[in-house]
C-alpha cells in the first residue's frame, strides 16, 4: 500500500487487448525528496473512483508492485515503480483553520397573539387548546 498525491490527472486508456484501464502518477514524500509511482488500474470500481480525482488530490492505493531498472541513453540507471491497483481510497485534505464566528444577537420572540382567531373570524378556539399559539 502506498499513499501520496496525484502528480497528474488520471487518464483512461485502452490496452492492446482492448481492455480499458486507468493510468495515473502518484507522488509520495520521502524525507526531503519525492518518489513517483505509476498507477495502473484495471478494476472497474477502483478506476471509477480514481477518475473522480484531480491533480493534487491525496489518495492511498493497494495492489501488487513492480520495480524495473531503466537505462536511458547517456544517463544513469533509474528505477521505475508501478502499482497494479486493486483498490484505492481518496484521503481527505487537512482541514482549513476556521475563523471565529462573530457574536450574533439572539432573535426576538414573535409578538403574542393580539386576540385574532386562527379560524375564519370566530373568536372561539376551534380545538379548545390550552396552549396559546
Amino acid at each position: 500500500m502506498i499513499a501520496g498525491t496525484l502528480f497528474r490527472a488520471p487518464e483512461q486508456k485502452t490496452a492492446k487487448s482492448g481492455k480499458p484501464y486507468v493510468s495515473a502518477t502518484i507522488r509520495c514524500k520521502e524525507g526531503d525528496g519525492s518518489q513517483f509511482w505509476r498507477i495502473m488500474c484495471f478494476s472497474e470500481s477502483a478506476s471509477a473512483e480514481l477518475m473522480r480525482l484531480a491533480d493534487g488530490d491525496a489518495l492511498s492505493v493497494q495492489g501488487s508492485m513492480r520495480a524495473e531498472l531503466y537505462h536511458p541513453e547517456g544517463g544513469e540507471a533509474r528505477i521505475n515503480l508501478t502499482v497494479f491497483a486493486d483498490a484505492m481510497l481518496p484521503l481527505r485534505p487537512a482541514p482549513k483553520p476556521r475563523k471565529m464566528k462573530e457574536k450574533v444577537e439572539p432573535q426576538r420572540a414573535a409578538p403574542a397573539d393580539r386576540g385574532l382567531s386562527r379560524h375564519g373570524g370566530d373568536s372561539e378556539d376551534y380545538f379548545r387548546d390550552e396552549m396559546p399559539f
